[in-house]
This record gives structure tokens, sequence and C-alpha cells, in this order.
């Protein structure tokens, strides 16, 4: 008994001097005979729409190999690898994902699908096949100018816009109010820069994005411009008479809007009587009914905004109007001309003066002849409401002799403006028979015809 105490009270041995046995499992091999190949070895380039399905092909040509079929997804910039079935086992839980006999079905494809995917049976060495997935997508906007852009008169602007999409989408501006300030429907560019600005390149302007997938995409930015006021008149000049009704208009452009004022013979209308202005849009007018002569004179419309201001002149006048000459430049007479003209007036013509004269003094002359002038009665003269129409015969001209001459008329208040007018006697080439039938032109048809027979010999 005291033996066995005693053996129990050894102290227990040194682990580091205590020996056992080590044992290696080996697994015994196992021959799964020879690894099947793909059916579609060479690497595929796959397209998909946003939206739709894909396949990618990872079948076996032995079907029922007892070899395991690896699928997974390589890495790219923004996702890691991912590795998707192993067998028939789905590693990646996810609806949209379906393996069928080898074949990986992909669905509702979203444009982070792109990518490698590897179809790989794991031996050694390992049979593998890269097949790249690309996913288009429609083009979408990621970035414009604002939607409204403000310049300066003669400054520049630039509108931009970018666009995301598979593939890359083309961008081409376009203007809702017609054509670009260039002329052309639209231009293809990222972005497009205004040069100069006035006021006729204001509009929106439309960047639109197309690829070909689904439907292009727009997006709208308006320009605007700033710039003082700028003036058309309707008429420089408007001829009236004693009791009618008159309209002086001044179409003014400005951003802001002006304010528009009204003077005449440079002081301001502070008692309009029976006058009135109006104001529609861009269109100023002052409106006279039951004109009296106290009301011709010079108007002016002044228009003010925070950039500047501006003024045009209109003239009501009772003044006729210059004469315009209707008869033909080339007379049909050697020695005469006759020249007819017509002229507008509120009231009846009374006097014409008329001056003419030779353009050469004579053939060895570059100098003008000396004006002949006389003024005439209005008596032969035809009136059709306010058009008044005039003839006057000139005699004793020199035959194919260029003229000029200038016509005034007067009605009771003043005369007329100048008008000037070039004309000649006849130039016809006189033909000559001789007496065995053959033409002979004139000694003064011959001198005509000499330039030009000349020239043609050169």
């Amino acid at each position: 008994m005291s033996r066995f105490f005693a053996a129990l009270a050894l102290p227990d041995p040194d682990p580091e001097e205590a020996s056992y046995d080590d044992y290696e499992y080996e697994e015994e091999p196992v021959d799964y005979g020879q690894a099947p190949e793909f059916k579609h070895p060479e690497p595929q380039q796959l397209t998909g729409v946003e939206g739709g399905k894909v396949t990618i092909p990872c079948q076996l040509t032995d079907d029922k190999s007892p070899y395991v079929l690896i699928v997974q997804k390589e890495a790219t910039d923004t996702e890691k690898e991912k590795l998707l079935f192993v067998g028939e086992l789905k590693v990646l839980r996810s609806r949209r994902y379906k393996l069928d006999k080898g074949m990986v079905e992909i669905s509702s494809l979203r444009p982070s699908d792109s990518g490698n995917y590897v179809c790989r049976i794991q031996v050694d060495p390992h049979i593998e096949v890269v097949h790249h997935l690309d996913v288009q997508y429609s083009p979408k906007i990621t970035y414009n100018s604002d939607a409204e852009q403000h310049v300066m008169k003669d400054e520049s602007v630039k509108l931009e816009c970018e666009a995301s999409g598979n593939p890359a989408p083309t961008i081409r501006w376009s203007r809702e109010e017609g054509h670009l300030p260039s002329g052309a429907e639209e231009e293809e560019g990222l972005s497009m820069t205004l040069e100069g600005v006035d006021r006729h390149v204001e509009g929106t302007y439309v960047c639109t994005a197309s690829n070909g997938i689904g439907e292009p995409q727009s997006a709208d930015m308006s320009v605007y411009v700033n710039y003082p006021p700028e003036i058309i008149t309707e008429k420089t000049t408007v001829r009236t008479g004693e009791g009618d009704k008159v309209e002086l208009v001044c179409i003014v452009h400005a951003r802001p809007n002006a304010k528009v004022e009204w003077s005449k013979d440079s002081s301001p209308i502070e008692d309009p009587g029976h006058s009135e202005e109006m104001d529609k849009g861009h269109r100023h007018s002052i409106q006279i009914s039951d004109v009296t002569e106290s009301d011709f004179g010079e108007y002016k419309c002044t228009a003010t905004n925070d950039y500047g201001s501006s003024s045009a002149s209109i003239h009501l006048t009772g003044y006729p109007k210059p004469p315009h000459v209707t008869s033909d430049p080339n007379g049909g007479e050697e020695t005469s001309y006759t020249l007819t003209w017509e002229t507008e007036s509120y009231y009846p013509i009374l006097e014409y003066r008329l001056r003419y004269r030779k353009d050469k003094a004579n053939v060895s002359s570059d100098l003008p002849a000396d004006w002949q002038e006389d003024t005439y009665e209005a008596a032969d003269l035809e009136t059709d409401g306010l058009v008044h129409r005039m003839k006057h015969t000139l005699d004793g001209l020199q035959p194919a002799t260029d003229y000029h001459a200038a016509i005034q008329v007067k009605n009771k208040f003043t005369w007329s403006a100048n008008t000037e007018y070039a004309f000649s006697t006849k130039k016809e080439m006189a033909v000559h028979h001789v007496t065995d039938g053959a033409p002979a032109c004139s000694l003064s048809a011959l001198l005509l015809l000499l330039p030009t027979l000349m020239l043609l010999r050169t």
C-alpha cells in the first residue's frame, strides 16, 4: 500500500521531455477521371443593356463530371471580387443570379455588373475561361451650367454640360428660339461659348445627351443679357396735315426694362393736350389726334435704365416728301427729255424748282457745264390722295449726251429736299444703206463702238 501511494506521489514528467508518436493522415487519392473542358473555351465579349439580362457561358463538355465549377466576378476599381457559385451552391444571395447547367444568367442588369467573369474548374493546374460583360445604359446628365445665366452686353458666357452613359454620350446644343447665334441649327461639344453677346443671343439653350440607348436626356439653360436701352423708330419723319391723326412710335429694347419719356423741341411734354402716350411692351408711342400746325416739330423719346440712356428723334412735319423720279434715264429723243416724278404731301404742291446741266462742258473737258435753273408753277400735275405726279420736258438738248438734274417741290410750308437724277438723250446707233445693199454705220456710231472693237481685237 505504501508503495502505491509512493507511486502516486511521484512528480509528473516534464511535458517537453515526453515523447509522443506523430501521425500523418493522408487522404487516399481518388481518380475522378480526365477533367472536362469548357464548351466555349475562348473568352467572349458580352453586351447587355441596363434593365435587361445576359447569359454567361460556363458550360462543361461533360455536364455529369464530378469536378466542381466555380464562377466568380473579378475585382474592379469600385468593387471587391465576388464569388457567385461553387458547383450548384449559390454563394451570392441575389435573385438576379441563376445557374442552369453551366449557364449563368444575370437579370435586371446594372451598370455595376460590367466586368470580367471567371469560369473555373479547380484542378492542378486549374482550367478557366474569362468572359467580359459590358452593360450599356442610357445617358444621365451629371453637370450643367446654372439654369439662368446673366451677362453684360459685349461680354462672353460659357455654357457647359456633362453626361455619363455607356457608350459615352454625344452632347449637342440647340436653341428653343431657333438657330444658334452662329447660324447653325445645332453644335456638338461639352460646352458652348457665346462671345461678345447682345440682346439677339438671349434665349433658352438646350444641351441634349444621346448614345443610342434609351431616350436622350436634356437640360435647359436660359441666357439673359443686361444692356442699356436700344431704340428703333418706325419712321424718322412723319408727314401729316391739319386735322389728321398720327402715331409716333419708338421700339425700345433694354434689360432691365427702361423708363421712357417724350419731349418736343427739347422741352418735356408735360401737358399732352390732344396727344396720348401708349406703352405696349417694347412699343412706346404718342398718338396725336386732330393735328394742328403747332404740333409740327421734333419729338424725342428717351429711354433710361440702370446701365445707361438712349434717345431717338421723330420729325412731325407738313413738308413735302423729296420727289421720286419715275422716268427712264435713257431718253428716247435726240434733243429733248421728259422728266416725270411724284411726291407725297398733305398740302397742295404749289411750285417746283428744276436744275440741269451737261455732265461734261465739252468733249475736251471732264468738268461739268454750268447749271441752268428755273422755278415753275405746279400747274400740270395729277393728284391721287397724298400722291402728286408731275412732268417737265427739257428742250434744246444735245444728242447722245449725259445730263444731271435736281428737282425740288414746294407746298404751303417750304421746299422739299433736293432729289438728284442722271439721264441722257437718245444714244441709238444710226444705220445707213449704201447702193450695194450693205449697211454702213455713221461716224458717231463708229466712235461709240470703237472701244468695244479694240477690246475684242486684244
